[in-house]
């Protein structure tokens, strides 16, 4: 098991993790580090604090959900998890025991590091020349799908459980399909099709920089065009 591509790929799912999938998706390895950024509020104040579970109880339907425990830590050693309440924290400096972990089995959960050992098999995380095992392109290699259905590719690293890959791989392939458009090349599509960068940039410079922000598939050189 390659932690750092695993780590990595289980991140990829954004909000959609919690304690519990982690837990499955690392081969029940524990204990583990983890860390939540409630709605996706990253901040120095969340970065400072993290869990390490100890133990993990999955239950429901599929295990979706259930209970971890473990402990809490701020800015890297043990502490009361209210600061300004330790009496009434879920879990404080001087336990011994591993605590139940509130939002366990919410989601926004990311995974920092993989402490202990897999006991099973952990996911799976496609390389490029990897078969797809399910799906509509179930058959083709990672690589020929990204070079085909990019859009697809973007989804299934977000939100299928199903799919995990080596990120860093798959962005490289992906940067061979972004064109660089310089000021002669003309634009195929929109309110300026026709024109050419240089053009559209004396025109109408706002438009260049919104296409820039948005578009997955080309990157215009701003530096060489002229004011």
């Amino acid at each position: 098991m390659d932690k750092l591509k695993l780590i990595k790929a289980i991140n990829a799912k954004g909000l959609s993790n919690s304690l519990i999938s982690i837990y499955y998706n690392i081969g029940r390895a524990l204990p583990f580090r983890a860390q939540r950024f409630p709605d996706g509020r990253v901040s120095k104040w969340y970065r400072s604090q993290f869990v390490e579970v100890y133990s993990v109880k999955p239950s429901g339907k599929g295990g979706r959900y259930g209970d971890a425990y473990g402990f809490y830590y701020r800015n890297g050693e043990r502490a009361d998890a209210w600061e300004n309440d330790p009496e009434h924290s879920w879990c404080k400096k001087v336990d011994t025991e591993p605590q139940s972990v509130p939002c366990a089995a919410c989601g926004s959960w990311v995974l920092l590091d993989i402490l202990g050992e897999p006991t099973t098999e952990a996911t799976k995380v496609y390389g490029l020349d990897d078969k797809l095992e399910f799906g509509k392109h179930k058959g083709k290699t990672l690589l020929e799908v990204i070079h085909c259905d990019w859009k697809w590719v973007r989804w299934a690293i977000s939100e299928s459980e199903h799919f995990f890959c080596d990120i860093d791989e798959v962005v490289k392939e992906r940067e061979k399909d972004i064109r660089i458009l310089k000021p002669e090349d003309h634009l195929e599509f929109g309110k300026y099709k026709g024109k050419t960068i240089q053009e559209v940039y004396s025109i109408d410079p706002n438009y260049l920089m919104w296409l820039n922000k948005n578009s997955e598939d080309f990157v215009i050189d701003l530096s060489e065009l002229n004011s």
